[in-house]
């Protein structure tokens, strides 16, 4: 899966607090819903500087009527093992975090994520921003 989340309102982001988060829309891939958020830290840099975790989260599709017509394949597991990356392009380059090269990650039981808490500095955001968003790439390997 390779889906593309654009956190909007570059002030919104921007002015988020200690423990505030904004949510990407939901994205059906592989049969679960998928997101990405943001959180803000002020007590995660040993340097005191805010910082803005990224996490991916994964919730289990329910079945409706609609799914069913369609026969889409619903994975009705609470937690899975995933491999994933993410990806945050920036006017200088391109940040990674993740690696497939790791065994698997088993993500929590929804609504926990897994991520990183300390992925950007907010004295970083206006060279991440474009157009106003915050572009973030997920790219999951179900293992």
């Amino acid at each position: 899966m390779k889906k593309n989340y654009q956190m909007k309102k570059q002030h919104a982001i921007e002015l988020l607090s200690d423990g505030q988060v904004k949510h990407s829309t939901e994205f059906f891939y592989a049969g679960s819903l998928w997101k990405v958020s943001v959180q803000a830290f002020n007590d995660e840099d040993p340097q005191g500087r805010r910082t803005l975790g990224l996490f991916l989260h994964r919730r289990k599709a329910e079945i409706t009527d609609s799914l069913r017509k369609v026969h889409m394949y619903v994975d009705s597991r609470e937690k899975v093992t995933a491999r994933y990356q993410l990806f945050c392009p920036s006017k200088r380059e391109v940040m990674v975090f993740g690696s497939f090269k790791q065994r698997g990650t088993l993500l929590p039981k929804a609504p926990k994520g897994w991520g990183w808490r300390t992925a950007l500095f907010f004295d970083e955001l206006a060279g991440l921003l474009q157009n106003g968003a915050l572009r973030i790439a997920a790219v999951v390997q179900l293992v």
